[in-house]
């Protein structure tokens, strides 16, 4: 009896599954034999590496393709709206500066045939379309560079405003140059009908004054301030043409005009940007007696101060400069803005003043930081 029950244990023994511990030592024992070569064999050559088939992305388990796109819409999600439109300027700049070269290159398109080569590779590109317009127009073929610009027009996709903006602009300026007075203002009308209407007047404004056409220039301002009666960039236009035309007495009309028709808030923007036109094409004083009235309703307006004394420095007048200066830094204004004032008052002194000077707005600065302090 004891003999079967140890023959028993012995075949039970036998059929239980092993360990992976003794699973793991019998393939470590196994390995060095399996890569042994058999005795006097040939050494095996070494395996050759798989040929790539092309379709090593689609043999990726699903889950890895899954994650892989999940991780790139995250990283396009990230990215702000400042950052998209960055990269796509970048984008847009990159493409016009590859056309910049090819067009003034040794290997820039000489004829028609080049040309269409071009703008079909780049059929949303204003750039290139106004090059080839040029080229047209330098061999007198003025019926096929309209032609061109009407198809460029139709080709250029609607989305592309800004590129479609420009064709019209040098359709314009082409008709304008070459064309009658009608066709002119017909093309006008066309433009104004299909792109940024307040954008197109401001430009044929350009346009008509570039090439001393004063009569258009004056319907175009006509039109441009009754349509678009509320946007401070039209009067300044406006104000801008009176003064370069000298009309001082036009300009200060124009100027009244417009705070009757703009909302209050952009009274300020308008009245200063006059006094800054002023000092820059008509008369200083007019611009002085501009921004003294603006700064008496606003006195604690630190913009309007700073652009003053820029337009002041600029006429290097150094006892009106250091009086204005004097008036700025004896403001009763936040301690930021006035570190402001008296920082800019050192630097002027430093680069046209004296070591007195320089002293000077440094004591009357300490003098302002012990009253912040005792106060």
């Amino acid at each position: 009896m004891a003999e079967q029950h140890k023959k028993k244990r012995r075949r039970s023994e036998k059929q239980q599954p092993r360990a992976p511990e003794e699973w793991e030592e019998q393939a470590d024992a196994a390995a060095p034999q399996a890569a042994a070569p058999a005795a006097g064999a040939p050494p095996a050559a070494p395996a050759a590496a798989a040929e790539p088939t092309g379709w090593e992305e689609l043999d990726q388990p699903q889950d890895v393709q899954q994650q892989a796109a999940l991780a790139q819409q995250e990283e396009h999600k990230s990215l702000s709206k400042h950052a998209k439109k960055r990269a796509r300027e970048e984008r847009e700049r990159a493409i016009r500066e590859a056309e910049l070269r090819r067009l003034q290159g040794d290997a820039a398109p000489t004829s028609t045939t080049e040309y269409e080569q071009l703008v079909l590779s780049a059929p949303n590109s204003s750039f290139v379309w106004i090059k080839y317009l040029a080229f047209l127009i330098s061999l007198g073929e003025l019926d096929k560079a309209r032609a061109l610009a009407d198809r460029a027009l139709q080709t250029i996709h609607y989305r592309e405003e800004g590129e479609k903006f420009n064709v019209w602009v040098a359709y314009l300026n082409m008709e304008n140059m070459y064309g009658s007075e009608e066709a002119t203002l017909s093309l006008l009308s066309r433009a104004l009908a299909h792109t940024d209407a307040r954008k197109m007047y401001l430009a044929a404004v350009d346009i008509f004054e570039r090439t001393q056409k004063a009569a258009l220039v004056e319907q175009c301002l006509k039109a441009m301030t009754r349509k678009f009666s509320e946007s401070p960039e039209v009067w300044l236009r406006a104000v801008k043409y009176r003064l370069a035309s000298g009309d001082a007495e036009a300009a200060r009309k124009t100027l009244d005009r417009s705070l009757q028709s703009l909302p209050k808030f952009e009274h300020v923007c308008m009245v200063s940007q006059t006094g800054l036109l002023e000092f820059k094409m008509g008369d200083p004083e007019r611009g002085r007696s501009i921004f003294e009235g603006v700064l008496r309703n606003y006195p604690k307006r630190l913009d309007l101060w700073s652009v003053y004394l820029d337009q002041e420095v600029l006429l290097g007048d150094q006892q009106r400069i250091r009086a204005l200066f004097e008036r700025a830094t004896h403001l009763q204004l936040a301690p930021k803005k006035m570190k402001f004032l008296f920082k800019r008052y050192l630097e002027y002194e430093k680069q046209h003043g004296t070591a007195a000077g320089v002293e000077h707005v440094k004591k009357r600065a300490m003098e302002y930081v012990e009253a912040q302090a005792a106060a």
